[in-house]
């Protein structure tokens, strides 16, 4: 793998001064979102793991409850609910998803996961609203899965979360580090600020909590981004960036290619970019 400094400066100068790039919008954004998740390990990697923490987070059969927020449309939330319905006890799931459209799917896929065995409660609204729905109502598990991102406040938004956990519940924190990937998206949209795992501690600190941290090793399968007649191409690198790739010249756009195989390696026929999130657990 080579260096990204002379390939992220690179695409920082060439984008300087134009007028950035045209967002995408919901439709856009969805369908670019399952064509990237398709060609990354991470959410199977983060699947696997959330999966041990929960079952170990909510053992036995007294009624238990989880709050995650921003789940989108359930296809991380509903196999991890189904994993823990069988033989336990009742478990109360409640979505917080502004999207109403996405978070009615994710609300009908936790029903279905959960059966007779729990109950699925949709908040369509952002986590500060939440009291409209479920009033002050605590839980076992906060989960916030790539959820954290925009929120004003990182250190404010974890002690809100913490505000609803019960006695020895957890909060679980799925986040990217602003390792290479990421770097490359921040150079390309530098007016949109995010959180980063690597701010989580600070924050968890300032919140009064402690995590311990695992970081998952996931990879993007990058190799049809090269190919600009490719429609998945396509959908990868814009949700890669965060805005559509269309409008860019030729010229910039070899650019921003050059600045994502400087950060890829080749395995076998395929172009790999490393996909690392860090999933925290905290309390």
């Amino acid at each position: 793998m080579t260096s990204l400094a002379t390939p992220l400066e690179l695409l920082r100068s060439t984008l300087a001064g134009g007028s950035g790039l045209r967002p995408l919008d919901a439709t856009a954004y969805a369908r670019a979102h399952r064509t990237y998740e398709a060609h990354s390990d991470q959410r199977a990697l983060l699947a696997d793991r959330l999966g041990t923490v929960l079952d170990d987070a909510l053992p036995g059969t007294e009624p238990r409850s989880v709050l995650s927020i921003g789940p989108g449309d359930g296809s991380l939330d509903a196999p991890l609910a189904a994993g823990l319905a069988p033989g336990r006890g009742r478990l109360r799931w409640v979505a917080a998803e502004p999207d109403g459209a996405v978070g009615a799917r994710c609300r009908d896929r936790l029903q279905r996961a959960l059966g007779h065995a729990g109950e699925a409660v949709l908040h369509e609204g952002t986590f500060d609203s939440l009291a409209d729905t479920v009033g002050d109502e605590p839980f076992d598990v906060v989960l916030a899965v790539h959820s954290l991102y925009y929120v004003p406040d990182l250190a404010e938004a974890l002690d809100a979360a913490r505000d609803r956990l019960l006695p020895g519940g957890i909060l679980v924190l799925a986040l990217a580090p602003l390792a290479e990937l990421n770097q490359l998206t921040e150079a390309v949209g530098p007016g949109s600020h995010r959180w980063w795992s690597d701010q989580l501690p600070a924050a968890l600190a300032a919140a009064g909590l402690a995590g311990t941290t695992t970081r998952l090793a996931g990879r993007l399968d990058v190799t049809d981004c090269l190919d600009r007649d490719s429609a998945t191409g396509r959908e990868v690198l814009d949700f890669l960036v965060g805005a559509d790739c269309s409008g860019l010249d030729a010229d910039t756009h070899a650019v921003l290619l050059d600045a994502l195989v400087a950060v890829s390696s080749r395995d076998g026929d395929r172009l790999v970019a490393p996909h690392p999130v860090d999933l925290v657990v905290a309390s």
